[in-house]
């Protein structure tokens, strides 16, 4: 029989055990729930698993790269995850790999048909700025609001791009390739309006049309002007290719009050969600002007309107410019200021 003290001695030994069974299940306890972190850290951030070698991640988006660029034609497409107030994301492909954890353009694959719309919702977010030689290949289709670019000079654009703007003209006079005058500044004569866009070889296409059309305030006006329209754009889609990028403009807003009966706030805001859901649905861009145009009851703002309360005065123009340079698709080719999200992805 043991004595007190061996007894005391076997008591301790067993409290010593029963610590140390604890203390390691306590690491085994810590040491999966790190793991579990490591492995929630490593699939959220897109970063290798540990023993993988770089060269055999490069290796395997390249592949994938080059299954994608033979079956996918390159376009202009609105990234999956742009939002109009975005961070600056990371920039992981390398030499143009693609990759699940890298921002790439969005390619339509489905058709679609798209109900009950709200136009700034289908419109292009707010993306990387570009430099103003991204419109040296671009053609501009308007009426009377679109000459603003030619007649006031408070706005380069008309140093880059190919502004084609004529006065009282809407979707039917460039459908039936009408001849039409472009107006003060162009220095052009009357040309015929479709053949003229066509001619130009554009690689992107800004349509701006409505204000003329619109006056009327009668359903068969805007349903005559929506059909026509959507001809412009499937004859545009069908001359220039599907290279070309076709952005849609919002009809811009008004004053309240206009003397034009057809010109107020709903209907344009209607007018805009059917111009928004056909752009998307034939594969072009929705461009939203009142995001930098409307006050804050949706009509057009005082100290941006012309005295006629339709048409935009030269304070106007700047803003429009700065607006349609941070508004546009992404394409690794387009010239994105230093400082842009996709900045170094244009290198």
């Amino acid at each position: 029989m043991p004595t007190y003290r061996e007894f005391r001695e076997q008591v301790r030994r067993r409290k010593r055990k029963r610590a140390m069974r604890r203390a390691l299940l306590f690491v085994v306890v810590v040491a999966a729930v790190m793991a579990a972190a490591y492995g929630v850290i490593r699939l959220t951030g897109g970063l290798p698993w540990a023993g993988e070698s770089g060269s055999t991640a490069q290796s395997g988006s390249t592949a994938q790269s080059t299954t994608q660029s033979q079956t996918t034609p390159e376009s202009e497409s609105i990234p999956q995850s742009e939002s109009t107030s975005q961070p600056a994301a990371s920039l992981t492909a390398q030499d143009g790999a693609a990759a699940w954890d890298t921002m790439q353009p969005l390619t339509k694959t489905l058709d679609q048909t798209i109900n009950s719309p709200d136009f700034r919702l289908l419109a292009v977010p707010e993306n990387g700025q570009v430099d103003m030689k991204y419109f040296d290949r671009t053609a501009i289709l308007g009426d009377s609001v679109s000459q603003g670019w030619n007649v006031f000079g408070t706005s380069d654009m008309k140093e880059h791009a190919f502004v084609c703007a004529y006065k009282n003209i809407g979707p039917s006079q460039v459908v039936n390739n009408e001849v039409a005058d472009p107006g003060d500044g162009s220095g052009r004569e009357p040309e015929a309006i479709f053949d003229t866009i066509i001619n130009s070889n554009p690689k992107r296409l800004y349509i701006l049309l409505g204000t003329n059309a619109l006056v009327r305030n009668d359903d068969a006006a805007e349903q005559s002007y929506l059909a026509y329209y959507s001809q412009m754009l499937d004859k545009f889609r069908e001359a220039l290719g599907s290279e070309v990028a076709i952005y849609v403009q919002s009809v811009t807003p008004v004053r309240p009050g206009v003397s034009q009966p057809g010109l107020y706030r709903e209907r344009i805001q209607r007018v805009n969600n059917e111009l928004a859901k056909m752009a998307v649905e034939k594969g072009c861009y929705f461009i939203n002007l009142h995001d930098v145009l409307a006050d804050e009851n949706g009509d057009l703002r005082a100290d941006l309107a012309a005295a006629d309360g339709v048409h935009l005065n030269a304070s106007a123009y700047p803003l429009v410019r700065d607006y349609l340079t941070t508004h546009t698709v992404y394409n690794p080719e387009n010239p994105y200021l230093e400082g842009s999200p996709y900045y170094k992805a244009a290198e």
